[in-house]
């Protein structure tokens, strides 16, 4: 994995290099390119002067900020350098608090942290060995793109997992709800019913983009000339009776993520790999249920054992 940051972490006077490293990936995703209409070439941005409507080079694209109308301070990448804080090298753990203080809508992005040479790794494992017996998450601050982030550090899979945490006013309040003094007692006992009946254990394996299989299939169908059946998707009966749909759905037998069949292979996959079509060298397009996914967000949550408080 790249390494996104280099630097330390410290625990009061004790302190370990260590890096950055994305946790998660898009590489598996299905992108489209734009293309033109007429001649279906791909199309390109270019870097236009609004003044003078001339096409810039990038090596003579410098960047600024505009305190007035036309009038801008630039600012270049020796004076990005220069400016330096304490976190943009060393992520402190200010404070520890108990994983289900922090309302997960404040989790943005999970960094791997790892130690950063041997004679790191001690002090390394002993924090997170630490964090791992307190039940506690770290709550730091760390640089990066050019923003000070608060972080959380947390112990996850023999290591420790650095997450992005948005700022307070990144963060929306809900609109005032509905009062709920109203509600059939009833009712809430079948949906508690149901919702125990269907109780089961996270397990991320069992998810795939269902949206990527079907747009790879019909990039693979259109390549070849085929016409995929109309896809029929209905739309939920509207509930009449609610005290009735309860009773049906606590009848019905429970739908178990874990249970979902792997993904099965498109015909059109199975024949690429009997036959090699030069024709078709651009459409070996990556594999669904990519082992990227195995390390979604909600993982976490069984380094500390305890789970997240909902948003």
């Amino acid at each position: 994995m790249a390494t996104l940051w280099r630097g330390y972490l410290r625990l009061s006077l004790v302190s370990c290099p260590v890096t950055l490293s994305p946790a998660t990936s898009e590489s598996s995703r299905i992108r489209l390119n734009q293309l033109s209409k007429a001649t279906h070439n791909r199309l390109r941005v270019k870097m236009v002067d609004e003044e003078t409507g001339e096409e810039v080079d990038r090596a003579d694209i410098v960047k600024g900020y505009q305190i007035e109308k036309g009038q801008y301070v630039l600012i270049d990448e020796e004076d990005l350098e220069e400016i330096q804080i304490e976190s943009s090298k060393t992520i402190d753990l200010e404070t520890f608090v108990d994983a289900d203080e922090i309302d997960r809508i404040y989790f943005e992005k999970p960094y791997y942290m790892a130690p950063d040479g041997e004679v790191a790794a001690e002090t390394y494992h002993v924090i997170a060995r630490a964090l791992q017996e307190k039940g506690k998450v770290g709550i730091g601050r760390v640089v990066l793109s050019t923003r000070e982030h608060p972080v959380a550090v947390e112990p996850h899979g023999g290591g420790l997992l650095l997450t992005t945490l948005r700022a307070a006013n990144e963060v929306r309040q809900p609109e005032s709800g509905e009062d709920e003094e109203d509600v059939n007692d009833e009712a809430v006992g079948l949906a508690s019913m149901i919702i125990d009946k269907r109780s089961g254990r996270f397990n991320p394996k069992a998810f795939h983009d269902r949206y990527q299989d079907a747009l790879r299939q019909l990039v693979e169908a259109k390549a070849e000339g085929r016409k995929l059946p109309a896809a029929q998707v209905k739309a939920p009966a509207k509930v009449v009776d609610l005290m009735e749909a309860l009773k049906r759905s606590l009848a019905e037998s429970p739908k178990s993520a874990d249970k979902s069949p792997p993904a099965k292979a498109t015909k059109s996959a199975t024949s690429k790999k009997k036959k090699a079509d030069p024709r078709q060298r651009h459409l070996l397009l990556p594999v669904s249920g990519s082992k990227e996914n195995e390390h979604a967000r909600p993982a976490r949550r069984k380094s500390t054992g305890k789970a997240r408080k909902s948003a």
